[in-house]
């Protein structure tokens, strides 16, 4: 990375708790696409310069490959999201009857702040979840809309309760601000 030259990096994340065998394998993994296609455009390149054919058909998969690589970070935090719900389609479940738990991850001021909560959420900030897992037990088959200022501490919440074992877990889109950038109702 431009920003920070691989052997200050490497002292750095050598004085954290990752294990080598871990910090190998994923800087393989994670170098090994950006090395594969900075070394196929430097083959265009060369084959540009001597006159080789398909220069057209190598010079744009060079620049695929390149813009893979410069994509794939984003596209990765967006797997790790995981399932997501729009505001819309929540609210046709709930007027619609189907049983959702809407789980409002903010915290107590937020919940009753400003921008209020969706009629009929429970709050459980995320900073209080790995502690109070318990509480969420009767609804482990419920699905569980997860909801906060954004869509950020939902994410995380989301996959706190998928590695606990709750299976239908989603993530309001946009969380709170959407829903009233909707027009919603809100309590």
């Amino acid at each position: 990375m431009p920003l920070f030259p691989f052997n200050l990096l490497n002292y750095a994340l050598g004085l954290t708790r990752i294990k080598l065998s871990h910090y190998i394998v994923t800087s393989y993994i994670c170098m090994l696409p950006g090395a594969l296609a900075y070394t196929y455009l430097g083959y265009a390149g060369r084959e540009a310069l001597g006159g080789g054919g398909g220069l057209i058909q190598k010079g744009l998969l060079a620049l695929g490959l390149l813009a893979l690589v410069a994509f794939l970070p984003r596209l990765i935090g967006n797997l790790r999201k995981g399932p997501m719900i729009n505001a819309d389609e929540l609210k046709r479940r709930r007027d619609a009857g189907e049983e959702v738990l809407v789980l409002d991850v903010r915290g107590a001021k937020e919940f009753s702040g400003e921008l209020g909560h969706i009629h009929g959420a429970r709050n459980l900030p995320v900073e209080e979840l790995p502690q109070r897992l318990g509480e969420l037990e009767p609804a482990r088959d419920t699905p569980i809309a997860i909801v906060c200022h954004t869509d950020k501490r939902s994410a995380k919440a989301a996959q706190q309760l998928v590695r606990a074992g709750f299976s239908r877990v989603v993530v309001l889109r946009g969380g709170m601000t959407q829903w009233r950038k909707q027009g919603f109702p809100v309590d």
